[in-house]
């Protein structure tokens, strides 16, 4: 079996981690990101296993590959990177790393908000210009403040661990509402409750054509002038423009992004220049202890997959090789 990982493998920490991968086959690692897509094609020229990271697999580029049997796409928005539907067409399975990060991310949103809440971003840079405001930054305390978290996945449930952990009130939408979902003391609601009662908003859903939008301008206008909103999800389930104008208007203190509609995004962006925004560079998921977890569940799907299994597989339809 050939396996090639198109765009290297820099979460990659130690080339024994990818020693199982050795045992299954020919293992090809091409550095650096593709130029193009002829150039993704020609990398992954005669692979039957493809590890692929930040590169859209679209129908051109599978159909230019009847060797491919299998791909993994390296996290959790595999959509928005893979045609699963020409895959599923071309015999090929699609697996996805679900879980890897979890605490990775839910504790960088805490950072972002504590970063908010306390201003730590502008008075460093404040002290950074040589100015003493002491008095200039009075921040508020998270205990007993309204957590909304939109989305109870892994990483939404994660995150109001976390914010039990600190004592704030938990209240959260999903939508697969099961009482299961309810850990830590949180209270489900409807989403428009949940906007005009939370001190700050989360935002953890998959960007499906069912969420693309989902966080309104409707709901955006609902918070509270004193609250904040948090999205280190996927920019598009959010009505970004929407989002900007709040901002601009001051109908919320503040806001922190991970996510963006471009990546990196392009001038003119309008989240740069506001001063109640901090925004990073899609970092959330950025540990060693997420990219140990990200490599050992992708290595497990092709694993699964040559013995005759399936594991994270989007596409069951389509039927592992087997040995």
């Amino acid at each position: 079996m050939r396996i090639v990982f198109p765009e290297g493998a820099e979460f990659v920490q130690s080339p024994a981690e990818l020693d199982p991968l050795r045992k299954l086959g020919t293992l090809v690692l091409r550095p650096g990101a593709p130029k193009d897509k002829a150039d993704l094609i020609d990398r992954c020229r005669d692979a039957e296993a493809i590890f692929l990271d930040y590169s859209l697999m679209d129908a051109e580029v599978l159909r230019a590959l009847p060797a491919l049997r299998f791909v993994c796409f390296l996290g959790i928005g595999y959509r928005a990177h893979v045609d699963v539907e020409e895959a599923t067409r071309r015999g090929v399975a699609v697996a996805y790393t679900p879980d890897y990060g979890a605490t990775s991310v839910a504790e960088h949103v805490l950072g972002l908000i504590i970063a908010l809440t306390r201003h730590i971003a502008p008075s460093f840079q404040s002290m950074q210009a040589g100015r003493w405001e002491p008095g200039k930054f009075k921040g508020t305390e998270l205990r007993g403040k309204t957590l909304g978290i939109v989305g109870l996945g892994p990483i939404g449930s994660e995150m109001a661990r976390l914010g039990a952990g600190i004592g704030m009130k938990l209240i959260g939408w999903t939508r697969r509402a099961t009482p299961d979902r309810a850990r830590h003391g949180l209270v489900l609601v409807e989403l428009p409750r949940l906007f005009e009662q939370a001190d700050v908003v989360s935002v953890h859903l998959s960007h499906t054509p069912e969420t693309e939008g989902l966080v309104s301008r409707a709901l955006l206008e609902r918070m509270k002038p004193t609250a904040c909103f948090i999205n280190t999800a996927r920019s598009k389930v959010v009505d970004n423009r929407a989002l900007v104008e709040i901002l601009k208007a001051g109908k919320i203190v503040g806001c922190a992004l991970d996510v963006h509609e471009e990546e990196p995004p392009r001038d003119p962006y309008p989240f740069r220049d506001l001063p109640n925004v901090l925004i990073t560079p899609h970092i959330g998921y950025n540990t060693d202890e997420a990219a140990a977890n990200l490599l050992r569940i992708a290595i497990a799907t092709l694993e699964a997959f040559v013995r005759g299994e399936q594991l994270h597989v989007v596409n069951p339809a389509v039927r592992p090789a087997g040995r």
